[in-house]
């Protein structure tokens, strides 16, 4: 909860410093980026879940990104996308098997970046930076799989906030958390190709907070004639390597490009 209200604090002052950053400046970035990532289930620590082996689950995420410049080389970056995440656990409470679970979220973030020079190779010009700020996500919706050592494989699908029924292809999930609160850690390098153009790299580390449900939040009927109430006190912890392509405008130069052809 600590980190929580961290992030919402956060959250408040960076969006003081991008009205500060428009204020002074009309100079911005646009761009798009895509990337890998690796998402790991954190149970909580309070819940039983001895019988449950926690595996990296891979996935991936797009999103448009602007960046706004600071003083003393430091910018404010905000991004809005998707991503493909989700859990992968064992489980050997009544057998073998694994539950392959794919969650979709809409993603948003915010970071405070600071810029460092960085020398490769004369003439092009690179930079490498880190960044912190608070992540949201929002829960879209999920599907999965259960794999057990009988050979049988269970896909379902995932409804929330409905009345668990007799299907066989549906996980309910109640008391759920949509709203997932996380922080980002940073850092990347960015060189530029042609002129106001830039393509970035960035490793980032996401240490997500809030759980997604509780310990009985989820349940799936099993073939098997029972219903298996599924643990959602999980938190995700998420590495993403992603590659971005930047350009970069000036909205006084383009004033003054218009300008200068009225008076011609």
């Amino acid at each position: 909860m600590r980190l929580i209200s961290l992030c919402l604090f956060f959250i408040g002052s960076l969006c003081s410093i991008v009205t500060e950053a428009q204020n002074l400046s009309q100079k911005f970035s646009v761009g798009a980026k895509a990337g890998l990532l690796l998402t790991y289930p954190n149970f909580s620590k309070s819940v039983d879940h001895q019988n449950t082996t926690s595996l990296v689950k891979p996935g991936f995420s797009v999103a448009g990104m602007i960046i706004f410049p600071l003083k003393k080389m430091y910018s404010f970056q905000s991004e809005a996308g998707f991503s493909q995440q989700g859990r992968l656990t064992k489980f050997t409470n009544i057998g073998t098997h694994y539950d392959n679970s794919t969650y979709y979220f809409a993603d948003f973030a915010m970071a405070l970046r600071k810029t460092f020079k960085l020398k490769i190779k004369q003439n092009i010009a690179t930079n490498w930076y880190a960044s912190v700020g608070p992540n949201i996500n929002y829960w879209i919706s999920g599907k999965g799989r259960i794999d057990t050592d009988h050979g049988i494989t269970q896909h379902y699908t995932m409804v929330f906030n409905q009345t668990p029924g007799i299907e066989y292809n549906k996980m309910y999930i109640n008391d759920a958390n949509r709203w997932l609160f996380g922080l980002n850690l940073g850092f990347g390098f960015n060189a530029t190709t042609l002129r106001n153009q830039k393509i970035m790299t960035e490793f980032r580390i996401t240490w997500g907070q809030t759980y997604l449900g509780q310990s009985n939040s989820a349940s799936l009927n099993l073939p098997v004639f029972m219903t298996e109430q599924q643990n959602m006190k999980f938190n995700l912890k998420v590495i993403n390597v992603s590659v971005a392509y930047i350009f970069e405008k000036d909205l006084r130069n383009a004033k003054k490009g218009k300008s200068d052809k009225k008076v011609k």
